[in-house]
């Protein structure tokens, strides 16, 4: 449960860091669509940075570039997920659209803290 709580934490920083840099770059002229991608980017690499070094803690051992592939990776899987939902959702099921994005959140979340730490950011040691 504290690695959750960590995690939780960490995922509002990232959505704090992503709706600044976000509405930052779209008051400097930034394509809307250009300044979601970029400001997602933002908050995966404090994501990764956070979730590797404090909520998940992965060994010195482990080769950072794949743990960053894997990361980003998960990131892309969750995304595809939640929009998946919202999709669903708002056009299929009628659900508003605020409410679906809370659902589609609540899936992702569980979805994207159980990737990381079953397979992103686990501990063992690969035997090569």
């Amino acid at each position: 449960m504290k690695t959750f709580l960590k995690f939780g934490t960490v995922g509002v920083l990232n959505t704090g860091i992503t709706i600044i840099s976000y509405i930052f770059l779209v008051y400097l002229g930034v394509n809307y669509l250009l300044a979601n991608v970029m400001a997602y980017g933002l908050g995966v690499l404090n994501s990764y940075y956070w979730n590797l070094s404090w909520v998940f803690k992965a060994s010195q051992e482990t080769a950072k570039q794949y743990v960053f592939l894997k990361f980003v990776l998960v990131n892309l899987l969750t995304l595809g997920i939640t929009t998946g939902i919202l999709y669903i959702c708002v056009q299929h099921l009628h659900i508003n659209a605020i409410i679906a994005q809370v659902v589609a959140t609540g899936v992702g979340l569980v979805f994207n803290f159980s990737l990381n730490k079953k397979w992103t950011f686990t501990n063992k040691k690969s035997s090569s």
